[in-house]
C-alpha cells in the first residue's frame, strides 16, 4: 500500500504593498505617513522575536495623540504568511 503523494501549496510573499495594508488595518483612521524597509534598520532594537525569516518593518504613527520625544512605532509583518509578528516600540529613542 503506497501513501498518496502530498502537494504542497506555495503562498506568494507578501508585497510591500500587502505589508502597508496590513499595519493601516491595525491603526485607527487618523493618517500618517509610513516608512516601510525591507531589512531591519539599524536604529531598530526590537527583541522576542523570530528575524531568521524574512520581514517587512513598517515604521507608524503612534495612535494616543501625545507630542512627546519617544522611540518610533514599528509594525513587524512576515513577508512569508503576513502575520504581524510585533506591533510597538522601536527601541530607538535617544
Amino acid at each position: 500500500m503506497s501513501l498518496p503523494v502530498a502537494t504542497i501549496k506555495k503562498l506568494p510573499p507578501i508585497t510591500k504593498q500587502c505589508a502597508l495594508v496590513i499595519a493601516a488595518r491595525v491603526l485607527t483612521p487618523h493618517g500618517g505617513q509610513f516608512k516601510c524597509y525591507s531589512q531591519k534598520p539599524d536604529s531598530c532594537r526590537i527583541y522576542g522575536i523570530n528575524t531568521d525569516q524574512p520581514c517587512w518593518y513598517v515604521y507608524v504613527p503612534w495612535e494616543d495623540g501625545m507630542l512627546a520625544l519617544r522611540s518610533s512605532r514599528v509594525i513587524v509583518i512576515s513577508r512569508l504568511t503576513g502575520k504581524i509578528l510585533f506591533n510597538g516600540s522601536a527601541g530607538d529613542e535617544g
